[in-house]
């Protein structure tokens, strides 16, 4: 009898904790603030690698950490191109699959990146979280400028105007040409860069983890 009023109570225990868990919906339109744990890079990396970031800021509601710090997001690289020639950039989409709290909690994430910082010349060109990479454009047209400045100098010393012009047109388009043969600048991710998410529907958090009792089992009161 005390073995099976035993069972019985821990039974009760049981459904009582069950009663007492909470379920956070966190809407549309919250923002999730994580960090790169390594580089991306339109040079490196390929579409559909994986890639994770950890929340930096807890997500709290009610005085609760639904969210807490340290929270991982997994993710894969959706979408990515390397920069071209002349006017290329290079670019890439980062899509989040789900999200896992440290207590081992896991739900899938429905969210579009809106912002990312620390990456130099990166930014969110676009709604569908697209991120830009730097131009190369102005420095390509230095080069050029650079290359008819030096070509019209020597010119000059040897032919006059008539040299300058011609040396000036030689010059620009060796440079034009070593131009057109390389490609942009890449877009780097470096571990570490700062990434905003706005949840694109809403996240619903249970408080009530998975968890195995290590004291009494039903079958060791039998």
């Amino acid at each position: 009898m005390v073995k099976r009023a035993l069972l019985c109570l821990l039974l009760i225990l049981g459904a009582v904790g069950a009663l007492q868990a909470e379920t956070f919906n966190i809407a549309a339109g919250t923002k999730l603030n994580c960090r790169l744990t390594q580089t991306l890079s339109t040079k490196l990396n390929f579409q559909n690698d994986p890639f994770t970031a950890t929340v930096t800021e807890p997500l709290v509601i009610g005085g609760k950490q639904v969210i807490p710090f340290g929270s991982t997001i997994d993710g894969r690289i959706a979408w990515l191109v390397r920069p071209g020639r002349i006017r290329g950039v290079g670019e890439m989409r980062l899509d989040v699959v789900r999200i896992t709290l440290p207590d081992g909690r896991s739900y899938t994430l429905n969210a579009v990146l809106t912002n990312a910082y620390g990456a130099p010349g990166a930014r969110v060109r676009d709604e569908e979280g697209n991120v830009k990479g730097p131009s190369s454009r102005l420095r390509d047209m230095q080069g050029v400028g650079l290359g008819m400045g030096g070509g019209g100098f020597v010119g000059l010393l040897f032919g006059g105007a008539h040299g300058a012009v011609v040396g000036g047109a030689i010059g620009g388009g060796v440079l034009l040409a070593d131009t057109l043969r390389r490609r942009g600048t890449d877009l780097t991710l470096p571990t570490g860069t700062q990434l905003e998410y706005q949840l694109t529907r809403e996240l619903i958090v249970s408080t009530d983890a998975p968890r195995e009792s290590a004291s009494v089992r039903p079958e060791d009161i039998r």
